[in-house]
C-alpha cells in the first residue's frame, strides 16, 4: 500500500508537469465554448437521478469559455463537499488547436499517465484483474486526496476529434444535448421469477405466485424488464455533411472539453440545450409498459413486430 502511495503522487507529479508544458506550448484559436451547468447538492441528487430537478446552464464564449475549458481539462475535484461527485464533472466545452504537431505527443502522455494512475488505483494485476474492490478504490484515493475527488474525472482522457477524416470530409458543425438513457436489464422469464421472489417485493405469498403465474403464463408473447435509468448526462453531436443523400454524423460524450483540430474553416458551435428531465420518462412510451412490482421496478410489455424482426436477423449471424 505504501508502495502505491508513492507511485500514486508520482504519477500525480507527472501528469501536474505534462499539463504545465501542454499550456505553455498549445496555440489556441480564440473561438471556444464552455457551458457552465448548475451545481448539484447531495440533497438534491436523488431528485436530479428521479428526473425531478432541472439543471440551468450559462453559455459561455471565447476568452471566458477558454479559459474554463482548460481548468475544466485538469479537474478532478468538487468544488466544495456538499455537491454530488456523480454530477459535479460535466464540463461540456469545445476548444480549437491550431498546432496539433506541436503538442499531440504531450497529449498521448496525459493520456497513458491517467491509464496509469487508474491502473494504480485499481492495483491491477498482469492479467488485467483488480486486486481492490469498489469500496478499496474508493478508500485508496480518498485517504489519499480527501473526499473531494472526482475518480472518473481523473482517469478521463483528453479527447481530441480531427476535423477532415478524410479528403472529402469536413465537420460542418457541432451540437451539444442532453441525452436521457434508459438502461432497462431484459430477464427470461425464469430469471424475473427469481427476481420476483428474491427482492423485497413486499407482496404476501399468495400474490407472489400470482405474479409467478402471470409471467410464466405470458412468457412467449412478453418481455421482462428490471427498469432502471441512468442520470442525464451531456454528449456532443459532429455533423460532417452528408454522404449519398445521408447525414454523417458521430456522438462523443462531452463530460468534459472536447479539443478540435485540423480545420480551415471554424465548424458551426451549437451551444448546450436546455435540459427537459421529463424527455427521459417519454422515451418509454413507445411500448404498452405494465407495472408487474413496482417496489422492485420490475415491468412487462408485449413482444413487437420490431422486436421479432431484430431477433431473425440475429439469428443469421
Amino acid at each position: 500500500m505504501v508502495n502505491d502511495f508513492a507511485r500514486f503522487n508520482s504519477l500525480l507529479t507527472t501528469l501536474d508537469e505534462l499539463y504545465d508544458s501542454l499550456y505553455s506550448a498549445m496555440r489556441l484559436s480564440p473561438t471556444a465554448y464552455f457551458a457552465n451547468i448548475d451545481d448539484v447538492t447531495k440533497e438534491e441528487f436523488k431528485a436530479f437521478s428521479a428526473g425531478e430537478l432541472m439543471l440551468g446552464h450559462r453559455d459561455m464564449f471565447n476568452v471566458q469559455a477558454q479559459m474554463r475549458c482548460l481548468n475544466a481539462l485538469k479537474c478532478f475535484h468538487r468544488p466544495s463537499h456538499d455537491i454530488s461527485g456523480r454530477v459535479a464533472g460535466k464540463y461540456p466545452g469545445i476548444l480549437l488547436l491550431e498546432n496539433h504537431d506541436d503538442v499531440i505527443d504531450t497529449i498521448i502522455a496525459i493520456n497513458s499517465t491517467k491509464t496509469a494512475i487508474k491502473h494504480c488505483v485499481q492495483d491491477r494485476k498482469p492479467d488485467a484483474s483488480h486486486g481492490r474492490n469498489h469500496l478499496q478504490k474508493h478508500e485508496f484515493l480518498h485517504q489519499h486526496r480527501g473526499a473531494e475527488i472526482i475518480s472518473y474525472q481523473l482517469y478521463r482522457h483528453i479527447d481530441v476529434i480531427n476535423c477532415r477524416p478524410g479528403t472529402d470530409t469536413a465537420l460542418k458543425s457541432v451540437n451539444f444535448y442532453w441525452a436521457y438513457k434508459n438502461a432497462d436489464q431484459r430477464l427470461t422469464p425464469e430469471r424475473a421469477v427469481l427476481y420476483l421472489y428474491n427482492s423485497k417485493s413486499g407482496l404476501t405469498d399468495t400474490q407472489l405466485n400470482d405474479v409467478k403465474a402471470r409471467i410464466m403464463d405470458t412468457q412467449h408473447t412478453h418481455r421482462f424488464y428490471i427498469r432502471k435509468t441512468r442520470n442525464a448526462s451531456v454528449n456532443l453531436s459532429l455533423y460532417y455533411g452528408a454522404s449519398d443523400g445521408k447525414p454523417l454524423v458521430n456522438t462523443v460524450n462531452a463530460a468534459q472539453p472536447i479539443i478540435l483540430c485540423n480545420y480551415e474553416e471554424v465548424p458551426t458551435i451549437r451551444p448546450l440545450s436546455a435540459h427537459v428531465p421529463q424527455k427521459r420518462n417519454a422515451n418509454r412510451k413507445g411500448h404498452a409498459w405494465e407495472c408487474l412490482n413496482e417496489a422492485i421496478n420490475l415491468y412487462t410489455r408485449p413482444i413487437t413486430e420490431t422486436d421479432k424482426k431484430r431477433e431473425a436477423q440475429l439469428a443469421k449471424i
